[in-house]
């Protein structure tokens, strides 16, 4: 598997897995206007022939980066791709010289709370009802920059 860049050729790989996402899907020209952005990455992750397995993007603005959004394929959660995407994301924030990463996650979706504890991310708040009725939003925050 390979993390690279996001380019509009991946938009029709990036499509299936938000047609699988049941949280919040995203739209084609939204992942679009991701990959073309500046202060902007967007990362997908690619089996050997090439099918898009996971997507990750994130923004920098000055000193803070955001992870925005990650979607991993159903059948391939909790293989690995989800924490190479964040991986690279931090990489990429800290090469910038942002200080924190943050992100918002649905508070009920213990995988991806795993996977960013795991990264070293922290709860900071919670969001009642962020998305929607009953579901909260955690926040959390990660700072960059730290020596290994």
């Amino acid at each position: 598997m390979i993390v690279t860049t996001a380019t509009h050729a991946d938009l029709p790989g990036i499509m299936a897995l938000e047609d699988a996402f049941t949280l919040s899907r995203w739209s084609e020209q939204s992942w679009a206007d991701e990959i073309d952005a500046d202060c902007r990455l967007t990362l997908v992750e690619k089996d050997a022939a090439g099918a898009v397995r996971g997507v990750a993007t994130f923004s920098a603005v000055e000193d803070v980066a955001d992870l925005n959004r990650v979607v991993v394929d159903a059948g391939a959660r909790r293989s690995g791709i989800g924490r190479r995407l964040v991986l690279a994301g931090l990489e990429w924030a800290e090469a910038l010289g942002a200080q924190q990463m943050m992100l918002e996650v649905e508070a009920g979706n213990a995988g991806a709370i795993a996977l960013y504890e795991q990264v070293g991310f922290v709860a900071l708040a919670r969001r009642a009802n962020y998305y929607g009725a009953g579901a909260d939003a955690l926040v959390m925050a990660l700072p960059l920059g730290r020596e290994s």
